[in-house]
């Protein structure tokens, strides 16, 4: 994976990886960025736009999600990365392997909001997932109840760490997990979507 251009710095570092399609990305997005960076503290954080998600059927132009993006994500320690198009890759579970071999001296952490993690046990190779890299679960409008009955979730239980020690979490040893709470933003691409249609 030589030939993979990481988009930023890496050595030593505590990098939050925060994949989505982004379509379009929103402020829903960037409360999820942004708390996971000042709970974890993170270095960074990368927004990885995915180029397509197995799950869903219309992923919107790539291009425009990736520009959706950069617009959003406006703090300085944020990255937007085609990454995942670089390397041509469809699956997180290939996208965090290839990233983690490569800068094998940072610490990452996946970042996910707990909408996602409901279903996230639908996710190619879920289990090898947390197993790579501890994760952190940031709470979403509406979601409470399926993220805590996730199977993910009755899976890891045993790994999860408490939210008031999440700045462990980055040098934590997977599996490991966390789930924080913060005021919740109620933004959400398919209603975004649905205005513009």
């Amino acid at each position: 994976m030589n030939h993979l251009k990481l988009p930023g710095p890496v050595d030593g570092l505590r990098i939050g990886l925060f994949g989505g399609s982004f379509n379009p990305a929103h402020s829903g997005h960037l409360h999820v960025a942004e708390t996971a960076m000042r709970r974890l503290g993170l270095d960074w954080v990368w927004w990885i736009v995915a180029r397509g998600n197995p799950l869903k059927t219309s992923h919107g132009d790539f291009d425009a999600r990736l520009v959706s993006a950069s617009q959003l994500a406006s703090n300085p320690r944020m990255i937007v990365t085609d990454v995942e198009a670089q390397l041509g890759l469809t699956y997180t579970s290939d996208t965090i392997a290839a990233i983690v071999n490569r800068a094998p001296t940072a610490h990452f952490v996946w970042l996910m909001g707990a909408d996602n993690l409901a279903g996230f046990h639908r996710w190619q190779d879920w289990q090898g997932i947390a197993q790579t890299l501890p994760i952190a679960v940031i709470a979403r409008p509406g979601v409470g109840l399926a993220a805590r009955n996730a199977p993910f979730a009755r899976r890891f239980a045993s790994s999860r760490i408490p939210a008031s020690a999440a700045r462990k979490l980055p040098f934590s040893k997977p599996p490991a997990w966390t789930y924080l709470t913060a005021p919740l933003d109620p933004a959400s691409s398919t209603a975004l979507r649905a205005t513009q249609s």
